[in-house]
């Protein structure tokens, strides 16, 4: 494969604002105030407001066919008509990226990354975006759960693997597991949440990492939430994401190229 359409993109394209609020109207007024920010994830608060087509087509709209909109909703299933309807929806509103979740065993999470592929044919969008381990949960949680002969990052790896092999475009990694699935899985999309700049609270990330750290280690796009969302001046949060971003892939490509 070749370079990653996401390689010459900067700060304020990968920067991606989760709307993670419980109205349709708190949610556009979040956009307006973001000038300077062109992607934003949907997720299931905004899905349970209602008529979220109906939102997205609007967010597409107020910024005039540019930026992207990820929906994160995680489904899964057996029903292919679902998951069809689904990626049809979501090809007609222009959306850039989804959210499919991995179901056990195992072939349902490949029957469900089939039916998303099949459905979106030779479309480049949306990319299908498959979630290894949540970045909610450590080490400690997948030990309760019986799972003792890997740490998060192995699991991931592990998991990881198996889910591009069914044909995902990307995965949604984070914390450390950053640098270790770049390397492994050098042409994959890689979008990550739990980020938090050294001003923000981790709130309820157990493996977070900074903006330019995240960057450092390879990630193509980072999710970022509340430390945009609940801050007293969210253009001005955003931007200074944004700059420690662009400094990182200046940094990045720096060492690319004398490597």
């Amino acid at each position: 494969m070749g370079e990653r359409p996401a390689a010459n993109l900067s700060g304020k394209d990968r920067l991606i604002v989760a709307l993670d609020v419980p109205t349709h109207a708190e949610a556009l007024g979040l956009v307006e105030k973001l000038g300077n920010v062109s992607f934003f994830k949907v997720g299931l608060e905004l899905f349970l407001a209602g008529n979220l087509l109906g939102f997205i087509q609007e967010l597409a709209e107020s910024r005039a066919g540019q930026g992207g909109v990820f929906v994160d909703l995680k489904l899964s299933g057996d029903i292919g008509n679902t998951i069809a309807a689904f990626i049809e929806s979501c090809m007609a509103l222009n959306v850039r990226f989804v959210t499919l979740t991995e179901s056990m065993p195992y072939v349902m999470t490949t029957r469900t990354i089939e039916t998303a592929l099949k459905t979106r044919g030779v479309a480049e969008h949306p990319k299908i975006l498959m979630v290894p381990l949540l970045s909610s949960l450590s080490d400690d949680d997948l030990r309760s759960e019986g799972i003792t002969e890997v740490d998060s990052t192995q699991y991931m790896l592990e998991r990881g693997e198996k889910l591009l092999a069914g044909g995902c475009d990307g995965l949604i990694v984070s914390g450390d597991a950053i640098g270790a699935c770049r390397e492994r899985f050098p042409n994959a999309d890689i979008v990550s949440p739990g980020i938090r700049p050294a001003w923000a609270a981790s709130d309820d990330h157990k493996r977070i990492t900074t903006p330019a750290d995240a960057i450092r280690m390879g990630s193509d796009y980072l999710v970022v939430g509340r430390p945009i969302t609940q801050s007293d001046d969210p253009h001005r949060a955003a931007k200074a994401i944004i700059d420690e971003m662009d400094e990182a892939l200046e940094s990045r490509n720096s060492v690319a190229a004398t490597g």
